[in-house]
């Protein structure tokens, strides 16, 4: 096992959510993401030292920092799908599949939190999970039931689609629309394109987004998409250009996601908590991205995949195998199949735990 300190973990920025752009059935949206008891306060944190040299030479204080995650009572499941769910080929292998039924067995069921819309890949994937509440989508802007069903929907404003649309065009960027379960764009290339490995809905070309988007279609999110080199090139413009009005985030490479301002999947993961009237401080989530970073933020246990890029690790609690190891099965087994004696053998997290008093 390798070395472990306290990440500081920072608090959640309130929502400021425009009315107009916003369908909630039936409980009203959240104002901002509530302080976690299970975790520091917003208070500046000292971080701890690292203890290489203690677990190096069988200290116990690395195994208190597993003990302190583990004793921490899980009931619930909140999973990305891609790069974590779902290995490097987009199968869910047996192992993940397996530890997802036995923990719902055990009283803890699974809610699917991803970015993406719901496209063929639902009806491969979560049949196989038997999963029966809710999901989010979207980046937390559709909460639908098992059946499709809206619950929650949160939109963009025209004015940010137009300015998106412009944006697109001065930087010579491709631009998906994501509006429910359809994605437009203005012409099909090598960038969309991409969207078909994901198995999310297939992008249909429309020409102009302009005259076919505004005032007929609500959009959630919009993607700007391009090598992944431009994209690091023109997002310090991008987000200077929108500060303020929309919130920016990214889950795969070579694409730079435009939300509601404040919207985040963290806080859609938190509406549905309170929808289902449960709480996060019994939420094991896991991901690897950086559109995970809020939903690990909130949880009781944020864990880390072993794939996940450093701003993800840099606040989880635990990182696990990657997602072509089955990390979602060790994560299960170590949060909540073990402490329930329903685990055969202690599963290793395979980096460092943060232990929080």
């Amino acid at each position: 096992m390798q070395a472990f300190q306290s990440p500081s973990r920072g608090c959640a920025a309130s929502m400021q959510i425009p009315s107009s752009c916003l369908t909630c059935y039936p409980t009203p949206v959240l104002n901002c993401l509530p302080k976690n008891p299970h975790k520091n306060a917003c208070s500046r944190q000292q971080q701890r030292p690292s203890t290489a040299a203690a677990a190096a030479t069988g200290s116990s204080g690395f195994q208190q920092g597993v003990d302190s995650l583990r004793n921490r009572h899980i009931g619930i499941i909140a999973s990305d799908v891609d790069g974590t769910l779902l290995n490097s080929q987009q199968k869910l292998t047996t192992g993940v599949e397996t530890a997802i039924r036995h923990a719902a067995d055990a009283g803890v069921p699974l809610i699917v939190a991803t970015g993406k819309a719901r496209g063929p890949w639902v009806p491969e994937v979560l049949p196989r999970l038997g999963l029966t509440l809710p999901g989010v989508f979207l980046q937390g802007l559709l909460v639908t039931d098992a059946d499709g069903q809206v619950l929650y929907s949160r939109c963009l404003p025209n004015d940010m689609v137009l300015r998106c649309i412009q944006l697109a065009a001065k930087h010579k960027l491709t631009l998906t629309a994501y509006c429910n379960d359809r994605i437009f764009c203005k012409e099909t290339d090598e960038h969309t394109n991409r969207l078909l490995w994901y198995k999310e809905p297939t992008p249909e070309p429309v020409g102009d987004l302009e005259s076919h988007l505004l005032g007929t279609i609500e959009v959630h999110k919009l993607i700007f998409m391009a090598p992944q080199s431009t994209i690091d090139v023109v997002r310090p413009a991008i987000e200077a250009e929108l500060a303020g009005q929309a919130s920016i985030t990214t889950a795969l490479s070579g694409m730079l996601e435009v939300l509601p301002l404040g919207a985040s999947k963290g806080a859609g993961v938190q509406w549905l908590l309170n929808h289902l009237s449960k709480d996060a401080s019994g939420l094991l989530a896991l991901g690897d991205g950086e559109n995970d970073i809020e939903m690990l933020q909130m949880a009781a246990i944020g864990v880390a995949m072993g794939n996940a890029g450093q701003n993800l690790r840099s606040i989880a609690d635990a990182v696990v195998s990657s997602n072509d190891e089955d990390g979602v099965a060790e994560a299960v087994h170590e949060f909540v199949l073990g402490p329930r004696g329903l685990s055969a053998g202690k599963v290793a997290v395979a980096s460092r735990v943060a232990a929080h008093q």
